[in-house]
Protein backbone atom coordinates (compact mmCIF):
# COMPACT_ATOMS: atom_id res chain seq x y z
CA UNK A 1 0.00 0.00 0.00
CA UNK A 2 2.72 2.18 -1.17
CA UNK A 3 2.06 6.13 -1.68
CA UNK A 4 1.97 7.51 -4.77
CA UNK A 5 2.19 11.12 -6.00
CA UNK A 6 1.19 12.40 -9.49
CA UNK A 7 -0.72 15.00 -10.96
CA UNK A 8 -4.41 15.13 -12.07
CA UNK A 9 -7.38 16.54 -14.17
CA UNK A 10 -10.65 15.52 -12.16
CA UNK A 11 -12.98 14.06 -14.95
CA UNK A 12 -16.30 13.53 -12.68
CA UNK A 13 -17.24 12.93 -9.37
CA UNK A 14 -19.99 11.15 -7.50
CA UNK A 15 -21.25 10.89 -3.99
CA UNK A 16 -20.31 8.11 -1.42
CA UNK A 17 -22.09 7.74 1.99
CA UNK A 18 -22.97 10.73 3.61
CA UNK A 19 -19.66 12.54 3.33
CA UNK A 20 -16.95 11.13 1.32
CA UNK A 21 -16.56 11.47 -2.84
CA UNK A 22 -15.13 8.76 -5.67
CA UNK A 23 -13.34 10.68 -8.08
CA UNK A 24 -12.45 9.77 -11.39
CA UNK A 25 -8.78 10.73 -12.34
CA UNK A 26 -7.01 11.09 -15.61
CA UNK A 27 -3.45 11.29 -14.13
CA UNK A 28 -0.13 11.73 -15.83
CA UNK A 29 1.71 8.64 -14.71
CA UNK A 30 -1.34 6.37 -13.86
CA UNK A 31 -3.65 6.99 -16.31
CA UNK A 32 -7.32 6.98 -15.35
CA UNK A 33 -8.25 6.64 -11.96
CA UNK A 34 -10.77 5.80 -8.95
CA UNK A 35 -10.14 7.56 -5.65
CA UNK A 36 -11.73 7.45 -2.47
CA UNK A 37 -11.66 10.97 -0.41
CA UNK A 38 -13.12 10.62 3.06
CA UNK A 39 -15.20 13.37 4.11
CA UNK A 40 -14.26 15.78 1.12
CA UNK A 41 -18.44 16.61 1.49
CA UNK A 42 -18.02 17.60 4.75
CA UNK A 43 -18.43 21.24 5.92
CA UNK A 44 -15.06 21.66 7.30
CA UNK A 45 -13.30 19.24 4.67
CA UNK A 46 -9.40 20.26 3.73
CA UNK A 47 -10.39 19.09 0.45
CA UNK A 48 -13.19 22.39 0.07
CA UNK A 49 -12.64 23.87 -3.64
CA UNK A 50 -9.64 21.08 -5.07
CA UNK A 51 -11.98 18.47 -6.07
CA UNK A 52 -14.34 19.83 -8.72
CA UNK A 53 -14.70 18.65 -11.84
CA UNK A 54 -11.98 19.90 -14.55
CA UNK A 55 -9.92 20.89 -12.07
CA UNK A 56 -5.81 20.32 -12.42
CA UNK A 57 -4.37 19.37 -9.22
CA UNK A 58 -1.66 17.39 -7.31
CA UNK A 59 -2.20 14.25 -5.32
CA UNK A 60 -0.92 11.85 -2.92
CA UNK A 61 -3.00 8.78 -3.16
CA UNK A 62 -2.51 5.07 -1.13
CA UNK A 63 -2.15 3.04 -4.25
CA UNK A 64 -3.27 -0.75 -4.42
CA UNK A 65 -2.04 -2.52 -6.85
CA UNK A 66 -4.52 -5.35 -6.65
CA UNK A 67 -7.55 -3.26 -6.72
CA UNK A 68 -9.48 -0.81 -8.73
CA UNK A 69 -10.34 2.17 -5.63
CA UNK A 70 -7.38 3.73 -4.36
CA UNK A 71 -7.93 6.66 -1.11
CA UNK A 72 -6.75 10.08 -1.16
CA UNK A 73 -4.05 11.46 1.38
CA UNK A 74 -3.44 15.08 -0.03
CA UNK A 75 -4.72 17.15 -2.91
CA UNK A 76 -3.99 20.56 -3.58
CA UNK A 77 -5.23 23.18 -6.56
CA UNK A 78 -2.43 23.53 -9.38
CA UNK A 79 -4.64 24.44 -12.12
CA UNK A 80 -8.04 25.77 -10.91
CA UNK A 81 -9.49 27.02 -14.34
CA UNK A 82 -11.09 29.81 -13.25
CA UNK A 83 -12.31 31.00 -16.65
CA UNK A 84 -13.51 27.59 -17.59
CA UNK A 85 -15.80 27.23 -14.19
CA UNK A 86 -17.03 30.89 -14.64
CA UNK A 87 -19.24 30.31 -17.87
CA UNK A 88 -21.32 28.04 -18.79
CA UNK A 89 -20.27 27.35 -22.55
CA UNK A 90 -16.72 26.89 -21.81
CA UNK A 91 -17.75 24.59 -18.72
CA UNK A 92 -20.10 22.28 -21.13
CA UNK A 93 -17.32 22.21 -24.26
CA UNK A 94 -14.73 21.50 -20.96
CA UNK A 95 -16.90 18.18 -20.18
CA UNK A 96 -17.00 16.48 -23.52
CA UNK A 97 -13.13 15.67 -23.86
CA UNK A 98 -13.36 14.66 -19.94
CA UNK A 99 -16.20 12.22 -20.95
CA UNK A 100 -14.54 10.61 -23.77
CA UNK A 101 -11.71 9.59 -21.57
CA UNK A 102 -13.52 8.24 -18.95
CA UNK A 103 -15.32 6.34 -21.09
CA UNK A 104 -12.97 5.15 -23.05
CA UNK A 105 -9.91 4.53 -21.52
CA UNK A 106 -9.08 1.60 -19.80
CA UNK A 107 -7.92 2.02 -15.74
CA UNK A 108 -4.46 2.02 -14.88
CA UNK A 109 -3.40 2.61 -18.85
CA UNK A 110 -0.41 5.21 -18.77
CA UNK A 111 -0.56 7.89 -21.68
CA UNK A 112 1.19 10.41 -20.64
CA UNK A 113 0.68 12.28 -24.10
CA UNK A 114 -3.07 11.99 -23.22
CA UNK A 115 -2.42 13.39 -20.05
CA UNK A 116 -0.72 16.53 -21.96
CA UNK A 117 -3.23 16.83 -24.70
CA UNK A 118 -6.25 17.07 -22.28
CA UNK A 119 -4.30 19.69 -20.14
CA UNK A 120 -3.37 22.18 -22.88
CA UNK A 121 -6.77 21.64 -24.02
CA UNK A 122 -8.54 22.80 -20.97
CA UNK A 123 -5.56 25.86 -20.93
CA UNK A 124 -6.49 26.65 -24.15
CA UNK A 125 -10.23 27.21 -23.25
CA UNK A 126 -9.45 28.56 -20.24
CA UNK A 127 -7.56 31.64 -22.43
CA UNK A 128 -9.59 31.42 -25.72
CA UNK A 129 -12.15 34.20 -26.19
CA UNK A 130 -13.05 33.13 -29.42
CA UNK A 131 -12.85 29.36 -31.35
CA UNK A 132 -13.55 27.23 -28.42
CA UNK A 133 -15.22 24.71 -30.23
CA UNK A 134 -12.07 24.18 -32.48
CA UNK A 135 -10.32 23.42 -29.57
CA UNK A 136 -12.76 19.97 -28.82
CA UNK A 137 -12.79 19.21 -32.19
CA UNK A 138 -8.75 19.01 -32.37
CA UNK A 139 -8.62 17.42 -29.08
CA UNK A 140 -11.58 14.41 -30.95
CA UNK A 141 -8.45 14.04 -33.72
CA UNK A 142 -6.07 13.92 -31.45
CA UNK A 143 -7.24 11.20 -29.27
CA UNK A 144 -8.26 9.13 -32.48
CA UNK A 145 -4.89 9.30 -33.60
CA UNK A 146 -3.35 8.61 -30.23
CA UNK A 147 -5.74 5.83 -30.23
CA UNK A 148 -4.04 4.41 -33.17
CA UNK A 149 -6.57 5.81 -35.36
CA UNK A 150 -5.25 8.92 -37.48
CA UNK A 151 -7.04 9.47 -40.45
CA UNK A 152 -6.03 11.08 -43.82
CA UNK A 153 -7.79 14.11 -44.72
CA UNK A 154 -6.05 15.64 -47.80
CA UNK A 155 -4.69 12.96 -49.84
CA UNK A 156 -6.30 10.12 -52.11
CA UNK A 157 -5.67 6.69 -49.95
CA UNK A 158 -5.49 5.42 -53.66
CA UNK A 159 -2.95 7.57 -55.59
CA UNK A 160 -1.42 10.04 -52.90
CA UNK A 161 -2.71 13.08 -54.52
CA UNK A 162 -4.67 15.85 -53.17
CA UNK A 163 -7.67 15.62 -55.78
CA UNK A 164 -10.84 16.49 -53.53
CA UNK A 165 -14.49 17.03 -54.99
CA UNK A 166 -17.46 19.06 -53.60
CA UNK A 167 -18.26 15.65 -51.57
CA UNK A 168 -16.40 12.69 -51.34
CA UNK A 169 -16.99 9.17 -48.88
CA UNK A 170 -14.71 9.02 -46.39
CA UNK A 171 -14.16 5.43 -45.08
CA UNK A 172 -13.78 4.93 -41.07
CA UNK A 173 -11.89 1.58 -41.57
CA UNK A 174 -8.89 2.81 -43.82
CA UNK A 175 -9.00 6.66 -42.43
CA UNK A 176 -9.74 8.57 -45.82
CA UNK A 177 -11.01 9.03 -49.09
CA UNK A 178 -10.54 7.37 -52.46
CA UNK A 179 -10.93 10.09 -55.66
CA UNK A 180 -13.03 9.65 -58.74
CA UNK A 181 -10.27 7.73 -60.38
CA UNK A 182 -9.49 5.29 -57.92
CA UNK A 183 -12.84 4.54 -56.56
CA UNK A 184 -13.63 0.72 -55.83
CA UNK A 185 -15.92 -0.48 -53.04
CA UNK A 186 -15.87 1.11 -49.50
CA UNK A 187 -16.96 0.18 -46.07
CA UNK A 188 -18.53 2.36 -43.61
CA UNK A 189 -18.35 6.05 -43.25
CA UNK A 190 -20.12 8.99 -44.63
CA UNK A 191 -20.08 11.83 -47.17
CA UNK A 192 -17.95 14.78 -46.35
CA UNK A 193 -17.46 17.87 -48.29
CA UNK A 194 -14.38 19.63 -49.74
CA UNK A 195 -14.38 22.39 -47.08
CA UNK A 196 -14.75 19.67 -43.92
CA UNK A 197 -12.04 17.64 -45.42
CA UNK A 198 -9.70 20.67 -45.32
CA UNK A 199 -10.85 22.13 -42.17
CA UNK A 200 -10.57 18.56 -40.48
CA UNK A 201 -6.55 18.51 -41.88
CA UNK A 202 -5.65 21.34 -40.61
CA UNK A 203 -7.39 20.82 -36.85
CA UNK A 204 -5.13 17.64 -37.52
CA UNK A 205 -1.92 19.10 -38.56
CA UNK A 206 -1.67 22.41 -37.07
CA UNK A 207 -0.36 22.93 -33.41
CA UNK A 208 -3.50 22.76 -30.95
CA UNK A 209 -2.88 26.60 -29.93
CA UNK A 210 -3.81 27.05 -33.96
CA UNK A 211 -7.22 25.83 -34.33
CA UNK A 212 -8.68 28.67 -32.87
CA UNK A 213 -7.75 30.19 -35.39
CA UNK A 214 -9.73 28.48 -38.01
CA UNK A 215 -13.61 30.44 -38.48
CA UNK A 216 -16.31 27.91 -39.06
CA UNK A 217 -19.87 28.26 -39.66
CA UNK A 218 -22.73 26.58 -38.69
CA UNK A 219 -23.26 24.49 -41.27
CA UNK A 220 -19.83 23.36 -41.88
CA UNK A 221 -19.60 22.71 -37.80
CA UNK A 222 -22.67 20.55 -37.56
CA UNK A 223 -20.59 18.52 -40.34
CA UNK A 224 -17.83 18.55 -38.60
CA UNK A 225 -19.38 17.67 -35.02
CA UNK A 226 -21.49 15.08 -36.52
CA UNK A 227 -18.04 13.03 -38.29
CA UNK A 228 -15.80 13.23 -35.45
CA UNK A 229 -18.83 11.67 -33.01
CA UNK A 230 -19.11 9.07 -35.76
CA UNK A 231 -15.70 8.27 -36.37
CA UNK A 232 -15.44 7.94 -32.79
CA UNK A 233 -17.58 5.92 -32.10
CA UNK A 234 -17.02 4.02 -34.78
CA UNK A 235 -13.49 3.00 -33.21
CA UNK A 236 -13.75 3.09 -29.58
CA UNK A 237 -16.33 1.39 -27.63
CA UNK A 238 -18.50 3.31 -24.61
CA UNK A 239 -19.29 6.78 -26.76
CA UNK A 240 -22.65 5.97 -27.66
CA UNK A 241 -23.80 8.22 -25.21
CA UNK A 242 -22.06 11.27 -24.13
CA UNK A 243 -24.09 13.00 -21.41
CA UNK A 244 -21.89 16.27 -22.20
CA UNK A 245 -22.82 16.79 -25.91
CA UNK A 246 -26.44 16.17 -24.79
CA UNK A 247 -25.76 19.26 -22.50
CA UNK A 248 -23.89 21.30 -24.80
CA UNK A 249 -26.99 20.80 -26.88
CA UNK A 250 -29.22 21.55 -24.60
CA UNK A 251 -28.01 24.66 -23.55
CA UNK A 252 -27.13 25.76 -27.01
CA UNK A 253 -31.13 25.58 -27.82
CA UNK A 254 -32.05 27.37 -24.87
CA UNK A 255 -29.17 29.93 -25.42
CA UNK A 256 -31.13 30.12 -29.03
CA UNK A 257 -34.59 30.72 -27.87
CA UNK A 258 -33.35 33.29 -25.07
CA UNK A 259 -31.80 35.29 -28.37
CA UNK A 260 -34.91 35.22 -30.38
CA UNK A 261 -37.02 35.94 -27.68
CA UNK A 262 -34.98 39.12 -26.73
CA UNK A 263 -35.37 39.91 -30.08
CA UNK A 264 -38.42 39.17 -30.53
CA UNK A 265 -39.11 42.11 -27.76
CA UNK A 266 -36.64 44.70 -29.26
CA UNK A 267 -39.18 44.57 -32.58
CA UNK A 268 -42.45 45.06 -30.43
CA UNK A 269 -43.59 41.59 -30.49
CA UNK A 270 -45.86 40.59 -27.25
CA UNK A 271 -44.36 38.07 -25.16
CA UNK A 272 -44.64 34.49 -25.77
CA UNK A 273 -47.48 32.86 -24.38
CA UNK A 274 -46.51 29.60 -22.03
CA UNK A 275 -49.21 27.10 -20.82
CA UNK A 276 -50.03 28.13 -17.03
Amino acid sequence: MPLSKTEAIVLHTRKQGETSKILSLYTLHYGRLSVMAKGARSLKSRYSGVLEPLNHIQIVFYRYEARDLHYLSQAEIVTPFASVHGQLGKMALAAIPCEIIERSEVTGHTNPQLFRLLLESLMLLEEAETGQRQVVRAFMLRYLALSGFSGEYRLCLGCGQEKLRERQFFDYGSGGYRCGDCEGRSGEGESLSRRALQALHFLGQSGLEKSITLRVGPDLGHELDQFLLANLRWHLEGLHVLKSIQYLEKLQKSMHQSKEEEQGKENGQPDPQYPG
